[in-house]
């Protein structure tokens, strides 16, 4: 999801200017239509209630954002993609009617607000590429469940007559779901129960997380002769995860079909904490639901505390001759900034998600004000298109780039350290496995190391998750290591128990991170290694973070 098409979600129904007349939406064929900036242009299709349409609209020469509606006019979500290319869409009726699909070309100055950029005009190719019935996608035959103490009493009770399910669904909304009871035997672990009220229709239900688990370990049960469909599991008491609630699910992790839970996973709508959205304009299609168990690690440095003086955030774009790109840079300073003081560097990778799923400033606020870690300025480092993939997994020129264009720039523009032993390079997942070779590559800059769940199942031969198999080699990085003298490095390592390897394949994240701290221990470099009952998820990386910089640069 780029920051681009995330920042114009919030203004694409309030944009919708030069509306043209709604017209039919096809199936199977390319609709191919000019467009100005600024302009909607509407499609409609008649659908049958759990219908599922899915297709794309590909944008050529300006942005195009995709947008749709309920027959009653209300909004389902609006569909974030690269502004170029493809944009994916696919929704299910939840009821028969017109289905409406609003294509809008956001105006130049909304774009370029949001450090973006768009043409006077283009055009746009529109495709519906499936439309399935019900009856052509669910094969229902339920698993057997974990037994749950609410659930088991309210099947005796509607078993012997004396209860519906109404004061069941009320107790729910005002506790809040999912429920969560210990487990009198095993303090380790909680039962965490799951719910969705059926309907008529309703084949199947999965809980989609980012915990451990296939669509059919994770898939809900119905309470025979009631609108109940629940999910018990067994879960460490620390966990934290995010998850949505996908009714009428495909049921299959790979290939086409697995496209349509895209279309039917939402936020649980009796769980109140919200995740991964605007709350204030983000409908239940547009967000996750977030859980927090009692014994989760406490995230002491998320919130900004009172009292503490806000550093400050300017927005850069930097050219770069290497990569031959031009990217936009966020540079955070602290409260009191001055150019004649002395500060910490840190470079940090995927700047959206770094400010908004991530607190980064407040972080850096909370830390610097507490005596954590000494003052530091902070680059976020934004991947400009659909360049993440090319330049986060370890990648020579994205490596020079950072050494021999974005640090030196830094340099002239702020005072910070030159000093490798103050200087930490950080991200996630690709940017995690990016961070650690960026500090095999350039040692000299980055003497600290901030990976968060890296890809280290990543090798050259094997750059996409989805080519593996059980011959497939991991651990690319490692190797390189193994090869290289020891260098001046310090490291922070961490990942979720959840991102374990469930197809037996070494393609997660869990054991080849292991793998990783094994080999770095192995040649004796410094390194802080934890894991955390959590999947590939934002909400442990926001703790993680701060954990990290006190490690590395705490004084």
């Amino acid at each position: 999801m780029t920051k681009i098409s995330v920042a114009l979600v919030s203004v694409a129904l309030a944009s919708a200017s030069a509306v043209l007349a709604q017209e039919p939406l096809p199936v199977a064929e390319s609709v191919v239509r000019d467009v100005k900036a600024g302009a909607t242009h509407s499609f409609t299709v008649q659908l049958n209630a759990g219908d599922y349409v899915a297709g794309f609209v590909d944008q050529r020469g300006i942005v195009v954002v995709a947008t749709a509606f309920l027959p009653d006019g209300s909004k389902i979500r609006t569909f974030n993609g690269p502004p170029t290319g493809k944009r994916q869409f696919a929704i299910v009726a939840e009821a028969a009617g017109a289905y409406r699909l609003d294509l809008w070309a956001p105006a130049i100055k909304e774009v370029e607000a949001r450090g973006g950029r768009q043409n006077e005009s283009g055009s746009y190719e529109l495709k519906v590429t499936e439309k399935l019935s019900a009856d052509e996608r669910f094969n229902a035959s339920p698993p057997a469940k974990l037994s749950n103490p609410a659930v088991d009493a309210l099947r005796d009770a509607v078993a012997h007559g004396r209860s519906n399910t109404e004061a069941f669904w009320q107790k729910a909304a005002q506790s809040g779901t999912p429920l969560v009871e210990p487990i009198p035997t095993d303090s380790k672990h909680a039962l965490v129960t799951f719910l969705w009220r059926g309907a008529p229709g309703t084949r199947n239900v999965v809980v989609d997380g980012s915990f451990a688990g296939s669509p059919e370990a994770k898939r809900m049960t119905n309470l025979a002769g009631t609108d109940v469909w629940y999910l018990t599991l067994r879960v460490p008491s620390e966990a934290r995860f995010m998850y949505r609630l996908s009714p009428n699910d495909p049921l299959v992790e790979d290939g086409p079909r697995a496209a349509q839970r895209q279309a039917t996973q939402q936020a649980d709508p009796l769980n109140p904490r919200r995740w991964f959205c605007d709350p204030s304009s983000s409908t239940r299609y547009e967000c996750a639901s977030m859980v927090e168990l009692p014994g989760a690690p406490k995230q002491p440095w998320i919130a900004r505390q009172d009292g503490i003086l806000a550093g400050t955030v300017s927005k850069h774009r930097i050219n770069s001759e290497i990569l031959k790109n031009e990217r936009q840079v966020s540079v955070y300073t602290p409260a009191g900034y001055h150019a004649n003081g002395r500060y910490a560097l840190m470079v940090l990778f995927d700047e959206g998600a770094y400010l908004t799923n991530v607190p980064t400033p407040t972080i850096l606020d909370n830390l610097i004000a507490a005596g954590k870690i000494p003052p530091t300025v902070a680059v976020l480092v934004a991947n400009p298109g659909q360049t993440r993939t090319k330049e986060l997994t370890p990648n020579p020129q994205f490596a020079e780039f950072l050494a021999k264009e974005l640090v030196p720039w830094v340099h002239a523009h702020y005072t910070v350290t030159n000093d490798p032993r103050l200087t930490v390079v950080a991200g996630s997942s690709f940017g995690g496995i990016a961070a650690v070779y960026a500090g095999l590559r350039h040692s000299e800059i980055f003497g600290n190391v901030l990976c968060q769940s890296g890809s280290f199942w990543w090798a050259p031969d094997h750059a996409d998750f989805a080519d593996f198999d059980a011959t497939t080699e991991t651990g690319w990085l490692a190797k390189e290591f193994i090869k290289s003298p020891k260098l001046k490095l310090k490291f922070w390592m961490d990942a979720g128990v959840f991102e374990v390897d469930m197809t037996g394949t070494g393609g997660a994240i869990l054991e080849p991170s292991r793998h990783m701290r094994d080999v770095l221990l192995a040649k004796g470099y410094d390194v802080s290694y934890h894991q955390y009952a959590s999947g590939h998820d934002y909400l442990n990386w926001r703790g993680t973070l701060g954990e990290g910089l006190i490690a590395l640069i705490g004084q």
